[in-house]
């Protein structure tokens, strides 16, 4: 008997079958592999490297993608009403309090900096409130509890030169620094925090709640205020707890891109799995020889499939916890919001480590599968299997792309710009599964040609011919990687602007007030004549220039306070994607005569009752409004606005989309400076920036 099967007793003797036989076979798979493992090494390098990067990869993403804590807490909703009128934000907030329930109000207060045209935002929160509590983390100190206490940030600390037991006179009288804090979910965010709204006469409150969409919506529209809904989770994804969605998402959308890496590993492995299979044919037909079934042939190199995968799976997770402890305190400066460096998806860590296990096992299915069905002699000759005819796996392969295609073409939709993922994951499949049903004919087709090639290449043709099940393996896995590098160049390509339609001209600037579109900081008109003054010197270096102001339409009464400024949000169009689903195009600038005659627009041809001029086509609305402001100015939500199409270059950042001076109207919305354009003769030298 052959020295491989040394260690059978009468017991395990496969020929019994059932339980034993299968329980002798695994353990000697296992004898096997701790004696081959060596020629295994590769493999299992590969699979310990997939599934390292995998892993680290998907700890990234969960804690790299900003939550939505930084500004919605715990909490599913926020309104942002404006406190101007003290007994009118009281009466709203009591509205709103009977129309929710439990509810939570912060105040804020934008308050100028002394001998600066800076604000610093004093903000009136309760640290263990009952939605807004992650948005605070104490970092030294105590949070405020009387009127003359205060906590700031790390910025608000550093413009004012103090620290913990000094004094800071901020918008009123001298207060007390007891604490250092900070928005966890947001490092930018800086503020002064003292304890109790109603103290402060706020500017503008905050009001967290937590319901269903259809509640929230159904608030009274008298109430006012913009309401606003914490994003939700994509693309049929998992939804955990509000904090933890987005962050689900995008970690299982990485886990998803490296099950695709993952696959390229697996038929490199494959290939060598098969190498493993013909090293072992003569201890597989001994085998064979004394009882054992095909079940038991395909039991052995499964189980050397698994403890591979297995090992890989351990020793891959370990190197990538041990890479994310050190990688993420570094991370925080770039994604400015703290990270818990054992705040992971330990169920998508999981999930990964049983994908390289099943990967592994399912790259050695096929040579085990193919090796169990030689005759014993062939096994006992140790001569590799003829090849098989490849015209069944070539006629599936067709069959898969033309699935593939057509699944591809009909999930997605360029008009309405969505896709279709029950469409778009069986078609991208099918195409991939394609490509190793068609490796064997192509390596068929290689070495038809092997008879007229010179000597050196007519060896290596007839050499992957003559072992065509690993040589298959590897071309699949080589044509796989080449087709994914070759699909993201033609994404990009295609998603990349021409010269024709980039964001902007090459002879026009655009500079925007503040660099959070769709949202416009108030200005004075001292201000904004400082800011056209400033514009009007950096056109006075171009070439002929043409100074254009843009207008945006926005709701006099939405408005919401951030770092110390006060935004308004411009009323901006966008395109039903779904049952309630849109997506924004771009703000809606005022279309005032001189912007109209800027884009050679005749005025006088455009209806009394059209609100919007543009260049889009579909299913358009309003949109970035509070409560039922959504509805189109003429009409119901569904109906949406009143829309003419006009002929103009799609620059994605110029205007494309005008409202009329009857939609602002009819929509009870006010113009707003949104910023200039610029425009001359020859390409400037300076680059589109924004405004401060």
């Amino acid at each position: 008997m052959s020295s491989a099967l040394h260690g059978w007793s009468s017991e395990e003797r496969p020929a019994k079958g059932g339980v034993v036989a299968r329980r002798a076979v695994l353990r000697w798979g296992w004898r096997l592999f701790r004696r081959d493992w060596r020629q295994q090494l590769l493999v299992l390098l590969l699979l310990t490297v997939g599934v390292a990067a995998a892993i680290l990869s998907v700890s990234a993403a969960y804690n790299v993608v900003p939550s939505a804590d930084a500004r919605f807490g715990r909490a599913n909703h926020r309104l942002d009403l404006e406190g101007s009128d003290p007994r009118r934000l009281d009466t709203a907030i009591a509205a709103v309090t009977a129309w929710f329930g439990t509810v939570e109000v912060i105040g804020h207060r934008a308050v100028p900096v002394p001998g600066s045209v800076e604000t610093v935002e004093l903000r009136a929160q309760d640290p263990h409130g009952v939605y807004g509590a992650p948005m605070l983390r104490l970092r030294e100190g105590r949070y405020p509890a009387a009127a003359g206490e205060v906590a700031i940030t790390d910025a608000v600390a550093t413009t004012f030169q103090v620290g913990v037991g000094g004094t800071l006179a901020l918008g009123g009288p001298a207060r007390t620094v007891i604490g250092l804090v900070e928005n966890p979910g947001d490092l930018d965010d800086e503020f002064a925090l003292v304890s109790g709204w109603h103290r402060e006469r706020p500017e503008s409150v905050t009001i967290l709640v937590r319901t269903s969409h259809g509640r929230a919506t159904a608030l009274p529209g008298t109430i006012g205020g913009r309401l606003e809904a914490r994003p939700a989770c994509h693309a049929g994804l998992l939804c955990l707890t509000p904090g933890q969605s987005e962050k689900a998402t995008a970690a299982a959308g990485v886990l998803v891109l490296a099950t695709v890496v993952l696959l390229l590993v697996a038929l490199i492995a494959a290939a060598g799995f098969v190498v493993v299979a013909q090293r072992r044919l003569r201890q597989l037909g001994m085998l064979a020889a004394i009882g054992a079934t095909q079940r038991h042939l395909r039991l052995v190199l499964l189980a050397n499939g698994a403890t591979v995968g297995a090992i890989a799976a351990v020793a891959g997770t370990a190197i990538a916890l041990l890479g994310w402890i050190a990688l993420a305190p570094r991370l925080e400066g770039a994604t400015h919001h703290r990270i818990d460096r054992f705040d992971l998806p330990w169920w998508l860590i999981g999930t990964g480590m049983l994908l390289a296990v099943v990967t592994a096992t399912a790259a050695a299915w096929w040579p085990a599968r193919a090796v169990a069905r030689l005759p014993v002699t062939l096994a006992l000759s140790a001569r590799p299997p003829r090849p098989k005819p490849a015209r069944r796996s070539a006629v599936a392969a067709g069959v898969l792309v033309v699935i593939g295609v057509v699944c591809l073409a009909m999930g997605i939709d360029p008009i309405r710009d969505q896709a279709n993922p029950l469409l778009i994951i069986p078609g991208t499949v099918a195409i991939v599964l394609a490509i190793p049903l068609a490796s064997p004919l192509a390596i068929r087709l290689l070495a038809a040609a092997a008879a007229r090639s010179p000597l050196a290449a007519r060896l290596a043709l007839r050499d992957l011919a003559r072992y065509q099940a690993r040589s298959g393996a590897a071309l699949a896995a080589i044509s796989l990687a080449l087709g994914m590098a070759v699909a993201a160049v033609i994404a990009a390509a295609a998603a990349e602007h021409t010269a024709g339609e980039g964001n902007l001209s090459d002879r026009q600037l655009l500079f925007r007030i503040g660099d959070a579109e769709p949202l416009i900081p108030e200005r004075t008109p001292a201000e904004l004549a400082r800011l056209r003054s400033e514009v009007d010197r950096l056109a006075a270096t171009l070439d002929h220039p043409s100074v254009l102001a843009l207008d945006a339409a926005v709701k006099p009464t939405d408005r919401e306070g951030r770092g110390g400024k006060v935004l308004r949000p411009a009323v901006v169009l966008a395109r039903q994607i779904g049952a309630n689903t849109l997506r924004d195009i771009g703000v809606l600038y005022v279309a005032t005569p001189e912007l109209l005659g800027h884009l050679g627009l005749d005025r006088a041809p455009v209806d009394p009752d059209t609100d919007v001029l543009t260049v889009h086509t579909g299913d358009l609305h309003f949109a970035n409004l509070s409560n039922h402001s959504e509805a189109a100015p003429s009409g119901g939500t569904k109906a949406g606005p009143s829309v003419e199409t006009i002929d103009l270059p799609t620059y994605s950042s110029a205007p494309t989309s005008l409202i009329t001076t009857n939609g602002v109207r009819r929509g009870g919305w006010q113009p707003a400076r949104a910023g200039w354009l610029l425009a001359g003769r020859e390409p400037p030298a300076i680059a589109r920036r924004p405004l401060e």
